[in-house]
Formats: C-alpha cells, sequence, structure tokens
C-alpha cells in the first residue's frame, strides 16, 4: 500500500506540472498568430466579396482569397493544374502572392485575394459539357506547424478567350 500511495502522489504531481505548462501554451495561442495549421483558402467567383464562402463553380475570371494566415514575410506558392477529365496534372499556371500583412485573424480575415482567367491556358483542352473545365489549386503556404499546403478542386465554365 505505501508503494502505491508513492505512485499516486507521483501521479498527481506529474499531472499538475504538465497542467502547469500547458496553461502558457493556450495564453499564448490566444494571441494574433496562433502556432499551428493556420490560414484557408477559397475559390470566389464574379460578383467578388470579402465572405469566406467556397463557390466550386466559377466562370473564366474568379479569385482566390486567403484568409487567417500568420504575419511575417510569406509568400503563398499558387499552382492550377488541369484534372481528370479536362487533362491528368497539367501545370496551367504558377504564382506567388504575399499572405503575411497581419496576424492570423481566423477564419474571416483577408489576407490577399488574387483575380485569375486561366481560360488562355485551357484553349487546347476539352470542356465537359456540363461542368467545363476541372482544375486543381495547390497552394503552398509556408509558417504552418504541420503542413503548408491546401488545395481546392473546382471547375471554370467554358470561356470565349478574346
Amino acid at each position: 500500500m505505501v508503494i502505491r500511495a508513492g505512485r499516486g502522489r507521483t501521479l498527481l504531481v506529474g499531472l499538475a506540472s504538465a497542467t502547469a505548462l500547458l496553461v502558457p501554451i493556450s495564453m499564448a495561442s490566444a494571441g494574433g498568430s496562433p502556432a499551428g495549421d493556420n490560414g484557408t483558402i477559397k475559390i470566389d467567383g464574379v460578383p467578388f466579396d470579402e465572405a469566406p464562402d467556397n463557390q466550386p463553380h466559377v466562370g473564366c475570371v474568379f479569385q482566390v482569397d486567403f484568409y487567417g494566415f500568420d504575419k511575417g514575410n510569406l509568400n503563398a506558392t499558387v499552382t492550377f493544374e488541369a484534372q481528370p477529365p479536362t487533362g491528368r496534372d497539367v501545370l496551367l499556371e504558377k504564382d506567388k502572392i504575399f499572405i503575411g500583412e497581419d496576424d492570423a485573424g481566423g477564419g474571416t480575415d483577408v489576407d490577399a485575394q488574387e483575380t485569375y482567367n486561366l481560360s488562355p491556358y485551357l484553349l487546347p483542352y476539352m470542356a465537359h459539357p456540363q461542368q467545363g473545365y476541372h482544375v486543381k489549386l495547390t497552394v503552398k503556404a509556408p509558417g504552418s506547424i504541420g503542413s503548408d499546403t491546401k488545395y481546392k478542386t473546382f471547375w471554370i465554365q467554358t470561356c470565349q478567350i478574346s
């Protein structure tokens, strides 16, 4: 019995120490740039807005919206690829966007908005009769603890190229 009491006391001391260590971490996370896999991306069709909604069927001109990323010298690499049935992992366009203007303010904190028109790059491909072109967006956004990569797959309607 004396051994169990000793272990129990050790366990209680261990739990108290672990709890004390977690308090500063959670308090630090309550600030503007919590550690972790911060940030989200959304596809925005015309008319453009700052609402954090995702529109997976857009016209020729659309925006990629960046929300809740950390503050710092952070640039996201944006890559668009044709996806089946349009094409198989064919690079359409690559871009770099500054996303570190302010602290991570959550899901409604707009960090960047960039407008794209991929219609010239989609010209060689056959559009799906009802959906249009199938495109995969990959964003590599440094600064996260965990995955720095975000994905969206969406459809672009068939467009007239002027």
